[in-house]
């Protein structure tokens, strides 16, 4: 099923042109224009309906459109060149970033927990996977991830922290993160958060410029010039603020994790 064949939804969950523009979060950093979650569905969508089940068409054909076109993706040549492998594949992590933030909001916008977090899941494995496929795109990177990081602190609340309202699902005490997930989801933390920092400390982005300032030097006339200092300017002044965006990689749902791991009650990585 795609999207274009999909029936309009009342509740509005499938269709990502319904999706209200997330204003600019207040805690977000100046360098990163951060995207909120959007509005959840007031109730989950009822298990073994055709409502849910054309809501997992529709996102596996969301999720299967990234690993194609990530498959096909822009690569190197023994001498260095991009090679686009035949088809449209993706050319650097912010394409990939773009689409699975489309698919981040439209997951999130069902308001159903049992299909909110394994989804999630699956999207965090697909960005620290894919993520060392690519020269490092701070700006992308975390942004998608301060979605993720809001995404699962509130799950394993049961509040959207933005607003404080119970999330759809967990009324009663519903919806909770089972003990499997919360383990699942602080392997995934931490290995995103090694990956961020390995790929950080490489110093590259998609522009193939160097994050650390440098010069060039003509070696046929011995002239040091400038060419590669177009966006240096701006990337000396983002150079702090990436550092600063390293660490917080995940940082509400490490917190969340610890909390709700270390419980009376709960094995943690057993």
């Amino acid at each position: 099923m795609t999207s274009a064949s999909l029936p309009p939804e009342p509740g509005g969950f499938l269709h990502p042109t319904l999706l209200p523009s997330p204003p600019l979060s207040a805690i977000a950093s100046p360098s990163i224009a951060t995207h909120i979650l959007p509005q959840t569905r007031s109730h989950p969508l009822k298990p073994g309906s055709s409502k849910e089940s054309s809501f997992i068409d529709y996102v596996d054909r969301k999720l299967l459109g990234i690993s194609r076109r990530y498959e096909k993706r822009s690569q190197q040549d023994v001498d260095g060149h991009d090679q686009m492998v035949e088809g449209k594949g993706y050319r650097g992590f912010g394409e990939v970033a773009k689409d699975l933030e489309k698919v981040v909001d439209i997951v999130w916008v069902s308001g159903t927990p049992s299909l909110q977090t394994p989804y999630l899941l699956t999207i965090a494995l697909t960005v620290s996977t894919y993520l060392r496929s690519f020269p490092f795109s701070p700006r992308p990177t975390f942004s998608l991830l301060r979605k993720l990081d809001l995404a699962f602190s509130s799950l394993l609340q049961g509040r959207n922290l933005e607003t404080g309202d119970i999330l759809s699902g967990f009324e009663g005490g519903r919806g909770k993160v089972s003990t499997t997930e919360k383990v699942r989801m602080r392997g995934l933390v931490s290995r995103t958060r090694v990956v961020v920092v390995e790929m950080a400390g490489k110093g590259t982005t998609e522009l193939g410029i160097s994050s650390a300032a440098g010069t060039e030097t003509d070696t046929e006339g011995g002239i040091t010039t400038d060419n590669d200092t177009i966006m240096n300017d701006d990337e000396d002044n983002d150079d702090e603020n990436w550092e600063m965006e390293v660490a917080r990689v995940y940082e509400r749902t490490i917190v969340d994790l610890g909390d709700a791991l270390d419980a009376p009650g709960n094995s943690g990585f057993g």
